[in-house]
């Protein structure tokens, strides 16, 4: 897993810039006068009217002493990073790195805990607000030990930008993403039947799948079998996952009519497993009725983890898979099982 306080970036810089931008190499396009015809820029034109007599002009330019110098980050202002400029001009609500370190969901991460902790070691009258630190505010001290939660300030703040399109697309994107709980993982954005189904409404189609739960138990997916008709009926079984004697059989709760099948995954039955909640979905149907009662948000996330930890301890008591506390689950679960105990877990979680 990649450190969140990691970051490459290759960029170029131009030295005849009055100010001194930053210009990251993947950002680069064709239209940019640097990469194609630099003959065309202004700067440069300008400068060759001035020098036209100096060949070497452009390793000649002196960037004056008011250009806008590299800013630190704010958390290395902190005293929390030790060493990292700022490549977004202090806009941190779109910067991944602030983002990683004040999400709620990131709190996890030991090392953001001993960022924070690090802040809350300062005396209290170096607590310098986080807007503070941004140049937001020109003076003030963070009165709350760094629980922004708790700050009438910060509320009003976030209040204030609540609204911005951008924060809607952000949490459509870290949903989209999924969350990460003990080597599984989970969509927020979708809803879940008890048996690790997930159904997701778009208008008058429903696209359904298995999560990455069942995925994982059943294992090495090599053939899919779903039915040729375009009806199914409550209990009835809507699909076959697996390999050779080992085919996990699944069924929806309610009667169903089929749209469309994954041709996708016919050819390529791994896409299940590989990619369960994007490439490897498996019907669309009609809009089941809304009095359905699928999991959802935070009552799905609850459900989630309950069903790891049954499944940790069913493996670990009749499987003798020794699982280390806090740990994960073996990428290869179902390889660690006989046909019995696969069986039964499969009957337990998924049927």
């Amino acid at each position: 897993m990649k450190c969140p306080f990691l970051e490459e970036i290759m960029v170029a810089y131009c030295k005849g810039c009055s100010v001194k931008k930053m210009l990251p190499k993947d950002q680069l396009v064709l239209q940019n006068p640097c990469e194609t015809d630099y003959s065309k820029c202004p700067i440069y034109q300008d400068f060759f009217a001035q020098k036209k007599k100096e060949p070497k002009m452009v390793q000649e330019v002196h960037i004056d002493e008011g250009v806008e110098k590299e800013k630190p980050c704010i958390w290395m202002k902190a005293g929390v990073v030790a060493y990292r400029m700022c490549v977004t001009n202090y806009d941190c609500k779109n910067c991944n790195f602030d983002q990683a370190l004040v999400d709620g969901e990131s709190t996890e991460s030991p090392l953001v805990a001993q960022a924070i902790a690090k802040l809350r070691q300062l005396p209290a009258s170096e607590r310098k607000c986080r807007y503070m630190l941004t140049g937001d505010f020109s003076y003030k001290i963070c009165p709350n030990n760094y629980e922004c939660w708790h700050c009438v300030v910060d509320q009003y703040v976030q209040d204030a930008i609540s609204s911005h399109p951008f924060l809607h697309k952000r949490k459509e994107r870290v949903a989209k993403q999924g969350k990460a709980i003990r080597g599984f993982t989970i969509r927020k954005d979708f809803n879940y039947l008890p048996n690790h189904i997930w159904i997701k409404v778009d208008g008058e189609t429903a696209t359904v799948g298995v999560d990455d739960f069942a995925a994982r138990i059943i294992g090495d997916i090599e053939s899919v079998d779903m039915p040729d008709r375009a009806n199914i009926t409550s209990g009835e079984h809507c699909w076959g996952l697996g390999k050779n004697n080992r085919i996990a059989r699944m069924s929806l709760p309610i009667d169903a009519q089929i749209i469309e099948r994954n041709a996708a995954i016919q050819s390529d039955p791994g896409i299940v497993k590989r990619d369960p909640y994007n490439k490897g979905w498996l019907l669309k149907i009609k809009t089941p009725d809304k009095s359905l009662n699928l999991l959802k948000g935070d009552e799905a996330l609850a459900w989630f983890e309950k069903e790891i930890e049954n499944l940790f301890h069913e493996v670990e008591s009749n499987a003798n898979v020794m699982i280390p506390d806090g740990g994960e689950v073996p990428q290869d679960l179902a390889g660690h099982l006989s046909d019995d105990q696969w069986n039964a877990v499969v009957k337990r979680f998924l049927h």
